[in-house]
């Protein structure tokens, strides 16, 4: 996977998922996409607030630390949140089987990916891989920029802007200017 970035028939996303807590019991809430496009084109975000299923809310684990993190309270969740089906519908047909989707923390992030997957009753049609296998082409000089950029930035805790700002220090390490950015194209389902 050599020179992912320079290739113009390969789609790259950066994927976040936010949960209710750190560990055992704990269920996806939130769930951003970044999508670099490469070129002129704009990195486009999107994301897609998860309403608890009864059984995450029975057995599963809510943390108010967790919570004053991300700010997503289960109110918010309740009100404002797609049912875990519609979630990863929308997440399979925006990623499908030929978008590398590259997340900084690929052991969590695929947890709750399973446990949404399992909640929606579908088959996962894309494989997550570490954030660092986007930066093998990279220079030590851009490894050294991108960690700078990265240290810089402060992590917002939500789902889109996480995945934003790894795909827009990613691409300024890359390109050596901050890329553009602008959000997804609302679906019928938003």
């Amino acid at each position: 996977m050599k020179d992912i970035l320079t290739q113009t028939d390969r789609r790259v996303a950066i994927l976040d998922i936010e949960a209710s807590a750190l560990g055992a019991g704990s269920y996806p809430i939130e769930v951003g996409v970044a999508l670099v496009q490469g070129g002129p084109k704009p990195i486009e975000t999107g994301a897609r607030i998860i309403r608890p299923t009864p059984s995450w809310r029975k057995s599963g684990t809510w943390s108010p630390a967790s919570e004053a993190v991300h700010g997503l309270s289960v109110e918010t969740l309740n009100q404002h949140g797609h049912d875990p089906g519609e979630v990863y519908s929308w997440l399979n047909a925006l990623l499908g089987q030929h978008v590398i989707v590259a997340t900084d923390a690929p052991r969590y992030d695929q947890d709750w990916l399973d446990r949404l997957i399992d909640a929606a009753g579908q088959e996962q049609q894309f494989t997550i891989y570490h954030f660092e296998v986007l930066t093998h082409g990279f220079s030590a000089d851009q490894h050294s920029h991108l960690a700078y950029l990265l240290r810089r930035s402060p992590i917002p805790h939500r789902a889109a802007p996480d995945a934003l700002r790894l795909a827009t220090k990613l691409m300024e390490a890359q390109l050596g200017y901050p890329p553009r950015t602008a959000p997804m194209e609302p679906t019928t389902s938003d």
